[in-house]
């Protein structure tokens, strides 16, 4: 049975490394095979039908994006909220579960997330409307280190994106007794400074934390604290099992365990670490009424592949995978004997968790394993019993619970004020490169190799990964940086780094410093810029500059900012190897974008033209003062407006390529179709980053080498060209 569900696992896991998603036809003889192994071959008939059942939920979610209209025009929706997310700039995103498209009933209802930028209140959870949404497929930035949204909205069951401004229609629903407690609750914590705090643990409502407020708990690693999951069901069990016992009855102990977590479970909205700790629990307390022993490992495996079955895109979530990496990790801990055994339990699990931890968030904090050392007794034996009786108080009203939480309130509020000092102070969370991280995986894997059957010959391949590791790379690279509808580039001399432009930043809080560039250089292992250029003063390029200069030491400020040294044609810097040449403005125009600054970039062999959103004007002043223009590699000006890129100034040029930094599904439709008809006229390959991600090139023997082809990683990076296709396509597409 073991062997069954975790290669049932597996198979349903492989879609995290789909290049393609796969035919649909392919099911049924997979299927057939699978059924016929069932007995002889467990292994490969369970991974088989795991891989068949991730295949066709697939299909049944996504075919609705293969309608008319979807992610080309304005559709007439009609839908129900299923959850509010507020955001800080006042907006809301709503998840709705979407039951008409253009008056055709859809089934299954797919779920979409909207952003709400009404003048009037966002609907509520439980309303229903109609409105007129503009949809598209889920679509992440493809950058290293970037997050990837395309998968955490389908991990979370969300087949596309959009928005809309207000409603054509709008039923409201009465609010449930959960959001009667939640009102409540909001009426008994008042104004109270760690209201934010009880109501992420009590409700799982975490819209009131700020963006400090995550970066602390990532700092210290105890994110997990205020994920209601495992931790907090099982404790909540625990408090009931303990109440039931008091009657004398086992049966009692058990019922009282199950109906308190299943309210905790509920009062925090049923999210899926909670669903899977339940689970959990709920087969654990009916082996234990049954009399009947099962082994941890069987427990876990038969709980991920039920989750798995019923929801087979929670593979994508990687969320899922730590907290089951996690419980897995407590069950291989959990034979140590000892007075201190739970001190060890949680030093081992902080250090079993590391190596994953450090792969999917691209470091670690070393202060992560003392604070939940102290934190989690704290939580344990006083924070959620007390929240558990003021929770349960609101159900006699606030006036009756308001004491609690003002209890609450007075060790809340200097417990997150002192974890805030600590991260703040120490700074625990580190960035690791890919280097870095490399390393520290192969010394972590050195003491366990000799245990490892055929261990010799394992040390051959480690110590070539280790060379490649340190192995040095090309003179200079180029990346043009994905950063939607915006500008930035990179360019690298070893661990030496010019920042050309830095991406927007939007009112929700989200920007591409942020999301994008840090996460990079980061990455890159380059902790410092030689020089941060600023083409101008447009918020798609400039809107990050000092907060990037906050960040990281910058040397040289170049461009549009307000102290620095503004760029003027014929200024020329050496930079190790590369020479840096201004060639405009002459002087300021008043024109934001015909005075971006235009920098060429060569090594005497190579160029690369960078040239803002410089239009005809500049183009034809160029020209006229016979500038140095011609490059291999161009990024065209003004993300490929029809505005910019004449043809004299594309001969001029003449480059091999060219980079169009036009986002996707873009509301200008740039690269305009005519500016794309001169650059194939005029023979030069064409990128678009919006489509195919960052551009990365490296140099090499008097030419750019590009490094990838086509938008990278697995299929859910490319639902867009997917749909284009009907859905047919059988091989990975550029």
């Amino acid at each position: 049975m073991d062997k069954r569900l975790f290669f049932f696992c597996a198979g349903v896991t492989s879609t995290l490394f789909w290049p393609w998603l796969p035919a649909r036809d392919v099911w049924l003889p997979l299927a057939v095979i699978g059924v016929f192994c069932w007995r002889t071959r467990p292994a490969t008939a369970g991974l088989l039908l795991g891989f068949v059942w991730v295949l066709c939920i697939s299909h049944w979610q996504l075919a609705w994006l293969q309608l008319p209209g979807v992610g080309e025009r304005s559709q007439l929706i009609t839908a129900s909220v299923v959850e509010v997310q507020p955001r800080q700039d006042g907006a809301s995103r709503l998840i709705v579960g979407l039951s008409h498209l253009d008056g055709q009933a859809l089934l299954p209802k797919p779920r979409v997330l909207l952003s709400w930028y009404g003048r009037v209140p966002a609907p509520q959870q439980g309303d229903s409307f109609s409105s007129v949404a503009h949809l598209y497929p889920p679509h992440a930035l493809a950058n290293p280190g970037s997050f990837n949204s395309a998968r955490w909205l389908l991990g979370q069951g969300i087949t596309a994106r959009g928005y809309m401004t207000g409603t054509l229609a709008h039923d409201q629903a009465s609010p449930g007794v959960r959001a009667r407690l939640l009102t409540r609750f909001n009426e008994a914590a008042g104004e109270l400074e760690a209201r934010p705090w009880l109501r992420a643990l009590g409700f799982g409502e975490r819209d009131e934390l700020q963006q400090h407020d995550w970066t602390m708990l990532r700092a210290l690693g105890v994110s997990h604290l205020f994920a209601i999951s495992g931790l907090h069901i099982g404790l909540v069990a625990g408090l009931g099992w303990l109440a039931g016992r008091l009657t004398g009855h086992h049966t009692a102990g058990l019922v009282m365990a199950l109906a308190l977590a299943a309210g905790y479970a509920w009062l925090a909205g049923f999210g899926v670490a909670t669903q899977r700790a339940l689970l959990m629990l709920v087969m654990l307390l009916g082996l234990l009424a049954w009399g009947r022993y099962w082994s941890g490992r069987r427990i876990l495996l038969l709980t991920m592949a039920l989750l798995l079955l019923f929801n087979p895109w929670l593979a994508l979530n990687l969320g899922f995978w730590l907290s089951v990496l996690a419980v897995a990790a407590l069950i291989w801990l959990s034979g140590g004997r000892g007075r201190n055994r739970m001190m060890w339990l949680q030093v081992g699990l902080g250090l079993l968790l590391m190596p994953p931890v450090m792969l999917l968030f691209g470091g670690v904090s070393w202060l992560s394993v003392p604070v939940n050392l102290v934190l989690i007794p704290l939580f344990s034996v006083l924070l959620i019993p007390l929240l558990l009786l003021a929770c349960g108080l609101l159900l006699f009203g606030p006036v009756v619970a308001a004491p609690v939480f003002w209890l609450l309130d007075r060790i809340f509020t200097p417990l997150m004020n002192g974890l805030h000092w600590l991260a703040e102070t120490f700074s625990p969370w580190a960035e690791l490169s890919v280097m870095t991280q490399g390393l520290m995986m192969l010394l972590m894997l050195l003491p366990v190799l000799p245990m490892l059957p055929c261990a010799r010959w394992l040390g051959l391949p480690i110590l070539l990964l280790g060379a490649l590791l340190l192995w040095p790379g090309p003179v200079w690279q180029i990346r043009v940086l994905d950063v939607g509808q915006g500008l930035s580039v990179l360019v690298t001399q070893g661990k030496r780094a010019l920042l050309y432009d830095t991406g927007n930043r939007f009112p929700s809080g989200f920007n591409m410093a942020d999301g994008v560039i840090l996460p990079l250089l980061a990455k890159l292992g380059i902790n410092k810029l030689d020089y941060l250029v600023i083409s101008h003063d447009d918020s798609d390029h400039s809107a990050n500059r000092d907060y990037l200069a906050m960040r990281v030491p910058v040397q040289y400020r170049w461009g549009a900012w307000p102290r620095g040294m503004p760029c003027r044609a014929g200024q020329r810097r050496q930079w190790e190897r590369l020479t840096l040449q201004m060639l405009w403005p002459v002087t300021l125009t008043g024109h934001s974008n015909n005075d971006s600054c235009v920098l060429r970039i060569t090594d005497g062999r190579l160029s690369v033209l960078l040239t803002g959103d410089i239009e005809k004007p500049a183009e034809q002043a160029l020209l006229a003062r016979n500038a140095l223009l011609r490059a291999q590699l161009l990024l065209s000006p003004h993300h490929g407006s029809r505005s910019s890129s004449s043809d004299a100034f594309i001969a001029a040029v003449s480059p091999a390529r060219v980079v169009h930094t036009a986002g996707f599904a873009n509301r200008w439709d740039f690269p305009a179709a005519e500016v794309v008809a001169r650059y194939q006229q005029a023979g030069v390959t064409q990128l678009i980053t919006g489509e195919q991600g960052m551009i990365h090139l490296v140099s090499g023997d008097g030419h750019w080498r590009r490094q990838g082809h086509g938008r990278p990683g697995p299929w859910y990076n490319r639902l867009a060209a997917w749909r284009e296709t009907g859905g047919t396509s059988a091989k990975p597409l550029e």
